[in-house]
């Protein structure tokens, strides 16, 4: 009988929030209605009293019995239930001077009112505090969630597991509410354990009472958390189970405890990357895969920090031709972009003022430009900027002033400017976090340098096109071929604009006495005197990879190693044939094929090519069979154009069948999986 007295207790969490509601609504009713003292307003005041009153005892009367359950801190109970029972005689007292007033009541009515709501206040706080914790209201949001950056370094019960106990099991067992005797707010307590015993330690073949609760049916009266407070996941239960394996380790760290794989990705969750550019990160959306084609239409200048990353890399190095357009073609997306490269540009103190739409910057590359301590002005706006290179400009130290405003700023490459090495010193010893990078130029040898770069309006042309070759250090001798060969010393040097009027395949190198040589730079310019009238793919490319359909064969066009820029297509598991139709009759002798390989990425070079000509687009004649070795084990991302030479024949319609393997190799890290065959251009000449 007692048992079921105390269980109507449990009714108090329906029954409290009602007159507060109620008593808050007749205050505001009787401010509302003070001045107007009509019998209509009167009643309703009454009516709202009345109410108030009634469920405000019921409420006591409930909790009082809710009490007597026990597991509550028994001075936070006390004032809650004496201030409760202050409550419900107020509000009684109110309703009858409102409903029987006396000429002496009319001035104690409204102080007394006053007091009852302040009554109200304090007893909601105190009844509260019991069941979420004392500091609830004022508790610091920063310190309720642990933020960890190196899993492997943190400690596996303060910053894995307690976080869990504190967000799921403290809410009823804490020093105000002990629920089964049982405190979960620390490691003394849980060690302690509760009214039926220990919490961590298995008993005979079963499992630790804390997990033993938790994997209970829902339906159980014992699962824990009751039913309607937030449940454990199953990654939380995973990660208490690997806790008590490891024999509840109180003090050791993640990265030194045995774990399955799948905890390792449980734990690899719980990283969260608090540098600048993941801060970026979630501020910004993706980027138009459509506005990304169109800005690297002309080759590559932007391309993604990672795939799935909204934030972006801007590569305008080596620009000669630099111009405001260029920066503001980029200003829509401007907040995605963290890295700038102009180095080796014109870029100059003109166009700087373009970068104050860069906020987010945290790279920034200005190596052998034309800019002064006035771009500095601009430069030093960007609050985020941690990587900024100087090197071989006209900076002084007038300029380097300007740094000091930005704090985040961690490595700066102010070597061969005009900056005075005493005002370098200063500037480190006034900025400890910044690593100041300055070195001499023989300090090195030998070293290896750069490959050149090389510079053409476009990699296709009809009659000749002029290259220059170009690298931003003087002294530097340049060296290429034309053939396909290898360039070393002994090659042609470079000494102007080279004119090609036939397909050729270009491969330059930098060299300096005492220096290594660079690695090869290599780039293959096509002739194309044949134009297609038009193109009709026989299968359809993957949707992700359709480009511009048929049109992307013959649009004159290189695809960059961004093989979502627009300008490859692309098959998954399959080959493809393309017909084209030409303008009228041509003599063709060769026919080349751009192609794409990158076996990290599942992209493989055709494995071979057949061509066929025909006069009236009906009656089609194999000209050309060829087979293409597959690849051998390598992860490199490279471009080639497959030169098919057949018997020259006039024809209106060409059509070409590529082949692709199908599926990646046995020595791939996930052989038989069906491979990617990525195409860009088909030319023929």
């Amino acid at each position: 009988m007692t048992l079921q007295i105390i269980s109507l207790g449990r009714l108090h969490p329906l029954l409290v929030h009602l007159p507060i509601g109620i008593l808050v609504l007749a205050f505001l009713l009787e401010l509302y209605f003070r001045k107007k003292d009509s019998e209509t307003e009167n009643n309703i005041i009454k009516f709202t009293l009345a109410i108030a009153a009634a469920t405000t005892v019921l409420s006591v009367a409930s909790g009082w019995l809710l009490g007597e359950d026990g597991g509550y801190d028994e001075t936070l109970l006390f004032r809650h239930r004496w201030m409760a029972v202050g409550l419900a005689v107020g509000s009684t007292l109110l309703y009858f001077i409102k409903k029987y007033p006396k000429p002496w009541s009319k001035n104690i009515y409204l102080p007394l009112f006053i007091c009852v709501m302040g009554l109200l206040g304090l007893t909601g706080h105190y009844g509260g505090s019991m069941t979420h914790g004392e500091d609830y209201l004022y508790k610091n949001e920063k310190t309720k969630k642990m933020v960890i950056t190196d899993v492997d370094k943190a400690l596996v019960f303060n910053d894995i597991i307690m976080p869990i106990l504190d967000d799921k099991c403290v809410s009823c067992h804490n020093p105000n509410k002990v629920k089964g005797g049982l405190i979960m707010t620390n490691k003394e307590q849980l060690l302690a354990g509760g009214d039926s015993g220990s919490l961590l330690i298995a008993e005979k073949d079963q499992a630790p009472r804390l997990i033993h609760h938790i994997k209970l049916p829902m339906e159980d009266e014992d699962h824990m958390p009751p039913n309607g407070k937030v449940q454990l996941t199953s990654p939380e239960i995973q990660l208490l189970e690997w806790w008590i394996s490891h024999e509840n380790c109180f003090d050791c760290v993640a990265g030194t405890l045995d774990k399955t794989e799948k905890i390792n990705d449980i734990l690899n969750s719980l990283e969260e990357d608090t540098s600048t550019r993941a801060i970026i990160a979630k501020q910004v959306t993706m980027v138009p895969e459509d506005w990304l084609a169109s800005i690297n239409i002309n080759g590559p200048i932007v391309t993604k920090l990672a795939e799935k990353n909204p934030l972006l890399i801007v590569n305008l190095s080596g620009n000669k031709s630099l111009a405001k357009d260029d920066l503001k073609a980029l200003k829509k997306h401007a907040a995605n972009i963290v890295e700038l490269n102009l180095g080796n540009s014109n870029f100059n103190d003109t166009i700087s003022s373009y970068l104050a739409a860069f906020k987010n910057l945290t790279k920034l590359q200005l190596q052998n430009t034309k800019i002064t301590d006035k771009s500095m002005e601009s430069i030093g706006d960007l609050k985020h900027l941690e990587s900024l290179n100087i090197y071989g400009t006209d900076i002084t130290d007038k300029g380097l002033e300007k740094l000091t405003n930005l704090s985040g700023l961690k490595t700066l490459y102010p070597w061969n400017s005009k900056i005075t090495k005493k005002a370098l010193d200063q500037f480190s010893d006034k900025n400890n976090s910044v690593t100041v990078v300055s070195i001499s130029e023989d300090l090195f040898t030998p070293s290896s340098l750069e490959a050149p770069s090389i510079i053409a309006d476009t990699d296709f042309f009809k009659d000749s096109i002029e290259v220059t070759l170009d690298y931003f250090f003087k002294g530097v001798e340049l060296y290429y071929t034309l053939d396909g060969s290898e360039p070393d010393t002994t090659s042609t040097r470079y000494k102007e604009p080279i004119v090609l009027t036939a397909s050729t395949q270009l491969k330059a190198v930098s060299h300096k006495p005492g220096w290594e040589l660079s690695p090869v730079k290599t780039i293959s310019f096509k002739k194309s005197n044949i134009l297609p009238n038009s193109i009709t793919l026989n299968n359809k490319p993957n949707e992700k990879y359709k480009g511009n359909g048929g049109n992307t064969l013959i649009d004159l066009k290189r695809g960059t190693s961004n093989f979502v820029d627009g300008n490859w297509i692309g098959y998954e598991g399959s080959s493809f044939a393309a017909t084209l139709k030409l303008q009228k009759e041509e003599l063709i002798s060769t026919v080349s094929v751009g192609a794409f390989s990158s076996p990290e990425k599942w992209i493989f070079y055709p494995t071979g090519f057949k061509v066929w000509v025909s006069q009236d687009g009906n009656n089609y004649k194999l000209v050309h069979t060829e087979k293409v070795p597959t690849e051998k084990p390598n992860s490199d991302t490279k471009f080639q154009f497959f030169d098919l030479n057949i018997p020259p024949t006039k024809s209106t319609f060409v059509k070409v069948e590529v082949i692709s393997q199908l599926k990646n190799p046995s020595w791939h890290t996930n052989p038989g999986g069906k491979s990617w065959l990525f195409v860009d251009e088909i030319v023929l000449n």
